[in-house]
């Protein structure tokens, strides 16, 4: 049976990306979920072409219902998911967007969704599947200024539950408006991405026993000096993605990869660009 590849998000620019190069050089069928059927079929028209077995199926990791449906197409078609590229990511851009629902949102897809869709989908996944959860510098533990929060959100027996209540002590704070003299750190997004690395880790744990290789990645910074995005440094950044995602070795399991490839410690300074391991 060929392999099966499930892009998620292809919808940002870097998912596009993403979804795009693998399209290149995956030699199986590749499933691509965005958000809305517009999007999706318009990225299907483009990358369609003979050769290239790709689909779309709608799907948004804060609905069960659209990934349960993601889940019954794969299970009725009797294949199991060889690649999983986790593209999810929210950035409220409202300006005045109230502080608790800024949050409510971002955790909701970038946090929430993710452990949903983890628990409905990964149940598939093949001997020796891959798993990339796409980060960012804002994952690195240290952006969470509190020691104790740190400690307890890096624990090695954390459970799921416990992870999920820790992050609702943090929008508890947020409504409060009390989550940076808490520790909490200055950004949602910040927290959402350590929160992200450290459900990777837990899925790491729970998983590895039945060969699943799960990492998170930094994919760098996806802009120019000058501060423009283009295609380009979105280009740049899928290449860790699939590295992760074709080539890396099979024991390179539960760590945290920046953009050069290197595995970095989580608690590194997050205002430092890393370049070695």
């Amino acid at each position: 049976m060929s392999p099966v590849a499930l892009v998620v998000g292809a919808a940002s620019t870097l998912g596009y990306q993403v979804l795009r190069k693998l399209t290149d050089v995956y030699p199986g069928r590749i499933y691509f979920t965005a958000e809305d059927d517009t999007t999706g079929f318009n990225i299907l028209d483009n990358l369609k072409r003979d050769g290239v077995d790709i689909v779309y199926r709608q799907m948004d990791v804060t609905d069960t219902a659209s990934i349960v449906k993601l889940r019954h197409h794969i299970q009725d078609n009797d294949e199991r998911i060889d690649l999983i590229i986790n593209n999810t990511d929210y950035v409220a851009r409202e300006k005045k967007l109230p502080n608790a629902e800024r949050v409510r949102r971002t955790l909701n897809v970038n946090f929430y969704g993710n452990i949903n869709f983890g628990n409905l989908v990964f149940p598939l996944l093949a001997e020796n599947a891959r798993v990339v959860n796409v980060s960012g510098p804002a994952g690195l533990l240290a952006t969470i200024h509190n020691e104790h929060i740190r400690q307890k959100i890096s624990d090695p027996t954390l459970t799921e539950d416990e992870l999920v209540g820790l992050l609702m002590e943090y929008e508890a704070a947020a409504k409060k408006g009390i989550e940076k003299t808490d520790g909490w750190g200055v950004s949602v997004q910040a927290v959402s991405k350590v929160a992200l690395n450290a459900l990777t880790f837990l899925q790491h744990r729970t998983w590895s026993d039945r060969g699943v290789v799960i990492n998170c990645v930094n994919p760098g910074n996806l802009q120019t000096k000058d501060g423009r995005k283009t295609s380009k440094v979105f280009e740049e950044g899928a290449k860790a993605i699939l590295y992760l995602a074709l080539e890396a070795p099979l024991s390179l399991k539960g760590n945290f990869v920046w953009s050069n490839y290197s595995v970095v410690e989580w608690n590194s300074d997050p205002f430092i660009e890393v370049s070695t391991v």
